[in-house]
């Protein structure tokens, strides 16, 4: 019998790179027991005290600073499911904002520079699904339409404040462009 990443890792788009590291079970489980935590008090509290929680997170890992972005993107990519996943324990009927917040914190916990974008649509018939929010790694929105940029403008952009200082920067690698 394979290992259970070899069995799914097909699904990822870019099989033919070099896989991004494993995590360590015991970071996996800080980023999901960070994540529930930030997703209960976004609940609780609102907007402002959840956006004031994810800038100031330590992060419980350097590899943010460790990855180049194109790995980096790839583990993201990887690390949905399970973010997701206990995401729907404290939040079945999560909404863009909820799911887009999980993901940012998942990824901030990490260590990588994760940020929740929160925009207008640029052209409205009316006022219904006016706004909306994603998660965005090195300019690449993930989880949500690649293209979800094109019909929005944003009004806000929010991540983890330590994991951005220390993060490789966009220009180095040779991450999306």
């Amino acid at each position: 019998m394979g290992s259970v990443r070899a069995d799914w890792e097909f699904l990822l788009w870019d099989t033919d790179q070099a896989p991004p590291p494993s995590l360590p079970p015991r970071l996996r489980l800080v980023a999901v027991a960070r994540t529930l935590h930030a997703v209960r008090l976004l609940r609780r509290h609102g907007w402002p005290d959840a956006q004031r929680c994810l800038r100031g997170m330590l992060p419980a890992s350097r590899l943010g600073a460790e990855l180049e972005p194109p790995a980096a993107l790839r583990l993201a990519h990887r690390e949905t499911l399970p973010c997701f996943t206990a995401l729907r324990l404290v939040e079945p009927n999560a909404l863009c904002l909820p799911r887009s917040f999980a993901l940012a914190t998942y990824l901030s916990a990490l260590g990588l520079p994760a940020e929740v974008v929160v925009a207008r649509q640029r052209t409205t018939i009316g006022a219904r699904f006016a706004f909306h929010a994603w998660t965005e790694l090195y300019g690449e929105v993930l989880a949500d339409i690649p293209t979800v940029q094109l019909g929005f403008t944003v009004l806000q952009r929010v991540g983890c404040e330590q994991a951005m200082r220390t993060s490789t920067p966009v220009g180095a690698g040779t991450g999306p462009g």
